[in-house]
């Protein structure tokens, strides 16, 4: 594009209290304002701090299997997937639950097994789900990918509404949908990692385009 973007990496930003320690960070994001949430693999799951780094609270501790995506909405909602739990969970910024997509523990049929078998069949939420993205009416789409291939649509209240995609290589297949972001236009792109692309559909699951990358397995889609 015409805009050139530069990052500058900060040693020791984050100002946590003493003997803290990330573990592994499975994603970031901010609300309006301006505060920093780190889903993260250690003791303290959701650690939040200001734009300058201070640490401001935590919480999450015993709530998560396997924290992985997350994304804030317009409501500064926070919406956290928790891939070994099988789960998408609404909370609010200080830890409050307020909504739970798919059952605790039960995954969906696809015939995957970790180290043993890959995802055979498609099948409805949630195999190790990955990643949320929610647009300004509510409405929301998941990515359910370490043992799946499919991408959900549920609406604000938590139905249903369709989901698409199949296991493979072709177009409008997946090999671990691994993330997912809603354009400016509307547009549902999705990182398709172990196929090296980005598949870009329209708010039906209709495939619009592909766009192979120049990445390895690409993890995050943003706009």
């Amino acid at each position: 594009g015409q805009h050139r973007i530069e990052y500058e990496v900060i040693e020791g930003w984050e100002q946590m209290p003493e003997g803290w320690a990330f573990v592994e960070v499975a994603g970031v994001a901010c609300d309006s304002q301006d505060r920093v949430y780190v889903f993260n693999r250690g003791a303290h799951p959701m650690i939040v701090f200001d734009k300058e780094g201070k640490f401001l609270n935590a919480w999450g501790e015993g709530m998560f299997k396997g924290p992985h995506g997350i994304f804030i909405d317009r409501e500064d909602y926070l919406w956290l997937a928790d891939d070994k739990n099988h789960v998408v969970h609404k909370f609010t910024g200080d830890g409050k639950k307020l909504m739970t997509l798919g059952e605790p523990g039960q995954a969906a049929d696809t015939g995957y097994k970790i180290g043993a078998s890959p995802v055979l069949r498609a099948a409805g939420p949630f195999h190790r789900v990955t990643n949320v993205a929610v647009l300004p009416g509510g409405d929301m789409y998941i990515a359910d990918g370490y043992g799946n291939a499919r991408v959900h649509k549920f609406a604000a209240d938590g139905t249903h509404l369709l989901s698409w995609g199949e296991p493979g290589t072709g177009p409008g297949e997946f090999n671990l949908p691994h993330s997912v972001w809603i354009a400016r236009d509307g547009r549902v792109l999705i990182a398709d990692r172990e196929n090296d692309r980005v598949q870009v559909f329209d708010q039906s699951g209709k495939l619009l385009r592909i766009w192979p990358t120049k990445l390895v397995a690409p993890n995050t889609t943003r706009s």
